[in-house]
């Protein structure tokens, strides 16, 4: 371990706990508002959004998809290299501003390019999420509470993201029932317009909420070019499971975004359900069942724990891909609502309790002083996947199935290679992690 990472353990945040809590809560808010405009208040109007302005399968897969994620994988980076430099709060508060700024050029833009544009600004500003929201968790808590607060923070932004896609459906919903009565800067905008603008004004306050937070950084940064060669040095030694690992999670996390984003646009082409519905049924059956699939992960894991170890979280997230893809097979076949809201929700139950387990098992294979670079670059491997999944879902929809129920095909085309190639990677990753874990431990078993 580094001198610095030696003298991190042993300091304590100096503010009160109270704060410490304060700031969780707004960091979880940040992350719910942040994955609400970013992922669920988009995908929920792209229909809506399509029949508006006249756009392709493609055009709205390259929206969704390469607009709004790849750009994260691109600024991940030198968002965390600021991170490591600046006063993270003024970095949250101004991405904050730029990604409510972003939103609100999003939803009066009346071409394609405009769409684009702005969607890659809301990405922009959300890509501060990861980098600053994982590092600040350290520095508001002391050690022994790291654990608790992480959990809370997962569980409260999963929690929020879904519930927040129930208020987006509402949202929506009372805009389209109340476009006339709206205020004269809204008055005569389409409602997906409207629900994307008033969105977007959540943005000020929570940045003026992010400013208040007491934080001290207790982590030192890194300094620059440290430890380059031990990075080289680790993958090349640990070839087969990184990939494995990163393949695996990268293309089954992909695969459900790539369902995920179409979710919406099928419930409304193939099964005339209006966006208030979908939001509000996906946003709590949604979220039951992600957190269902997150206990059980935590279950499951207690239960085998003893008998494989540190090998437990890689083989239950493994047989969770298997269920999950067991369960998407019916999705082309799929004839009512009732019966793709059944797939939809067995498979985001699945697919969480597998990629639930994903930065346990990224922990345990890393050393500790790499840690923090090795979650990267999976994550980046992940990222650059859901970018691509859901246009050529897209692609696919204009070019070779564009009838009525074209989508479906589409989707399964993707979705279920995706998940079948996650597992086998996973499977293939899994026979080399056992060294790789023991290698991050100095050569002991943990």
């Amino acid at each position: 371990m580094s001198i610095d990472a030696t003298a991190a353990d042993q300091q304590q945040p100096e503010q009160p706990l109270g704060w410490a809590w304060y700031g969780l809560a707004v960091v979880v808010l940040a992350s719910v508002i942040g994955s609400l405009i970013g992922k669920g208040l988009i995908s929920l109007v792209a229909e809506s959004m399509k029949q508006s302005l006249k756009l392709t399968d493609g055009e709205l897969g390259i929206i969704t998809g390469l607009a709004l994620t790849f750009v994260v994988a691109i600024a991940s980076y030198p968002i965390g290299w600021l991170a490591d430099r600046v006063d993270r709060r003024w970095l949250l508060a101004g991405c904050v501003m730029i990604w409510s700024a972003a939103t609100v050029g999003f939803g009066l833009s009346d071409t394609f390019t405009g769409l684009v544009f702005f969607a890659m600004g809301i990405a922009f500003g959300e890509a501060v999420l990861g980098p600053v929201t994982n590092s600040m968790i350290p520095d508001l808590f002391p050690k022994d509470r790291w654990v608790t607060a992480n959990l809370i923070f997962v569980s409260a932004t999963l929690l929020g993201t879904y519930l927040g896609m129930a208020l987006g459906g509402t949202l929506f919903g009372v805009a389209a029932a109340n476009a006339q009565s709206l205020p004269v800067w809204l008055a005569g905008l389409e409602p997906w317009r409207i629900t994307l603008i008033l969105a977007a004004l959540t943005g000020p306050i929570l940045a003026m909420l992010i400013l208040l937070m007491r934080l001290k950084r207790i982590t030192p940064p890194s300094k620059a070019g440290e430890a380059v060669e031990g990075v080289v040095d680790y993958f090349r030694t640990n070839a087969r499971t990184t990939a494995g690992i990163f393949f695996g999670f990268g293309l089954s996390y992909a695969a459900m975004g790539a369902q995920g984003q179409w979710n919406a646009v099928i419930l409304q082409r193939v099964f005339g359900q209006t966006p208030m519905q979908i939001g509000q049924t996906l946003g709590v059956a949604g979220g039951v069942a992600a957190l269902a699939g997150v206990g059980m992960a935590w279950i499951v894991v207690k239960l085998l724990r003893p008998r494989y170890g540190d090998n437990t979280p890689m083989r239950v997230a493994v047989a969770a891909l298997t269920a999950s893809l067991i369960v998407s097979l019916p999705i082309p076949l799929v004839v009512t609502a009732e019966q793709f809201y059944a797939t939809i929700l067995a498979k985001i139950c699945f697919t969480f309790m597998a990629n639930s387990l994903a930065p346990t098992v990224l922990q345990l294979m890393a050393p500790a002083h790499l840690r923090g670079r090795v979650v990267a670059v999976g994550g980046m491997v992940t990222i650059i996947f859901a970018s691509f999944m859901p246009w050529v879902v897209g692609l696919l929809s204009d070019q070779f199935f564009p009838g009525h129920r074209g989508i479906l095909l589409a989707v399964a085309i993707i979705v279920i290679p995706g998940l079948l190639g996650g597992i086998l990677f996973l499977a293939w990753g899994l026979k080399g992690l056992p060294q790789t874990i023991m290698r991050a431990n100095g050569g002991q078993q943990a």
